[in-house]
């Protein structure tokens, strides 16, 4: 059947027919906008209580992050946008650093690119939003060596966080957790150092009979570039060829489109959630992605989200317009499939 991409005024809806399938992304009054992606077609009365994830960009905690939550307090980076993080049975991003004892080498305009995350400033701000699992699939996370990585698990564990993937595609590859006795699996990506995809879709291929769900969260790309390259899109239709159920992009630090692929959602880079790039529009602005699972269908709710002076909120209402606007003309260079 014919599939169609739909803008009318400020208003995006994305609406595609299957022959058993739908997708549709609908604005809601609240500014947020909806993606209902029906992904079987059964009854199952027991199904009563979705399992809801939420899913945000990259976070930076160094460099004038750090100088903010030191001179306002740490409550001020995460305030605005707190209940974002009500409600939900997971929550998952992208550190983009390492959490070490070591002194920072970024702040007073050294231009260095190496991030460590003081562990008290993690603990006074991760712990309390309620995230449970980041990703270490990233070009930052041996900012500090080998060591530095080390280290950087050894904090995560102390504060009650699972991680997953790996700097280099070399092990460490997924984690799960296991809500209402159904287990949600997360595997992690990066594209630039080993970056052959196959131990990772062999670990998907090992996971699909265990998991209910399987999210890849990849680290791939080109920065400040709004659309993917060939390479990303052959990788995420590889990755869900092997059973990934979503796929979570990264690294751009730009949001870029989503795309519908056999009827699984790719949502190719969610851009920042918390970082101190404050010279455009698209840096300050990314997208928070909540996924209500259940056996029936897969409900995503995609919210804009801006940083303004490393504090992170809810985008106002024109800045929401623009991103959705944003998305909806950098999706229409895709073609939805079933």
């Amino acid at each position: 059947m014919s599939k169609k991409l739909l803008i009318v005024g400020t208003v995006i809806f994305i609406l595609v027919s299957f022959s058993v399938d739908y997708a549709i992304l609908s604005r809601h009054s609240s500014g947020a906008v909806s993606l209902l992606s029906s992904v079987l077609k059964t009854e199952n009365l027991l199904d009563l209580q979705p399992i809801r994830a939420l899913f945000v960009g990259d976070i930076m905690l160094d460099r004038w992050v750090a100088n903010h939550a030191a001179q306002y307090g740490t409550a001020s980076l995460f305030t605005n946008i707190r209940p974002l993080f009500e409600g939900n049975d997971m929550i998952v991003g992208n550190l983009e650093g390492t959490i070490t004892s070591e002194p920072s080498v970024t702040q007073n305009g050294s231009g260095l690119l190496q991030f460590t995350f003081n562990p008290q400033l993690v603990r006074d701000t991760l712990v309390p939003l309620g995230f449970t699992a980041v990703t270490l699939a990233n070009n930052h996370t041996l900012d500090f060596g080998q060591s530095g990585y080390e280290e950087t698990k050894a904090n995560l564990i102390k504060d009650a966080i699972l991680s997953f993937g790996s700097p280099s595609n070399s092990g460490d590859f997924s984690t799960k957790k296991d809500i209402r006795g159904k287990s949600i699996c997360f595997v992690g990506y990066e594209e630039f150092v080993n970056s052959d995809p196959q131990p990772i879709l062999d670990e998907i291929h090992s996971l699909r009979a265990s998991c209910y769900r399987i999210i890849v969260v990849t680290h791939w790309g080109v920065e400040y570039i709004p659309t993917p390259t060939d390479r990303q899109k052959t990788l995420a239709h590889a990755f869900i060829d092997a059973g990934a159920d979503v796929i979570i992009g990264s690294h751009p630090h730009i949001v870029q489109p989503f795309e519908i692929y056999k009827n699984k959602a790719i949502f190719y880079s969610l851009g920042n959630f918390m970082f101190d790039q404050n010279f455009s529009f698209e840096t300050t602005h990314g997208l928070a992605v909540q996924i209500d699972f259940s056996d029936t269908e897969t409900h995503f709710t995609l919210m804009p989200v801006a940083i303004l002076n490393e504090e992170a909120s809810f985008a106002s209402v024109d800045d929401r317009n623009q991103v959705f606007r944003a998305l909806a003309v950098t999706t229409s260079d895709f073609s939805l499939q079933d």
